[in-house]
């Protein structure tokens, strides 16, 4: 009850400063996308789940907006995120994903990937040439499980 109430309070203090909750939320999915730790799509770990990023990246999809959300969102992104955020504008605005592709830094690091029940650390730029090779378009394609 409590938990429900606090929301209700933030929601009509975001609502009287002119922040919409619905806005609220609609933003959160980018921002936890551009917040991304690592890089996963399809069923990862033992159980087979999907990733919380890809599970963020879909409800971004999700959005009218999402282009220009996910656009947004690259400026403050972790690695992961901006692969995450690069495979989104690939599916929804292609247009925007190779200007960005373009213009991209491409640093050396590594970022944490999962793949099924692996987790390893992979160059970012050996990731960017996967992302521009389309090999997780098929993932947004599919339905969520």
């Amino acid at each position: 009850m409590k938990i429900l109430t606090v929301t209700l309070i933030a929601g009509i203090m975001l609502e009287q400063t002119g922040v919409s909750v619905a806005a609220t939320s609609e933003n959160s999915a980018a921002r936890d996308v551009a917040a991304a730790k690592s890089f996963a799509f399809g069923g990862i770990g033992v159980a087979g789940l999907m990733s919380e990023g890809e599970r963020n990246l879909r409800a971004v999809l999700e959005r009218p907006d999402a282009s220009q959300q996910l656009q947004t969102a690259l400026s403050h992104a972790t690695p992961a995120g901006k692969l995450y955020i690069l495979v989104g504008l690939r599916q929804c605005d292609r247009a925007a994903y190779q200007k960005v592709f373009d213009s991209l830094a491409r640093p050396n690091e590594d970022v944490e990937v999962a793949r099924g029940c692996m987790i390893s650390r992979e160059p970012f730029r050996q990731l960017l040439s996967e992302v521009q090779d389309g090999r997780f378009d098929d993932y947004l394609s599919q339905p969520p499980w």
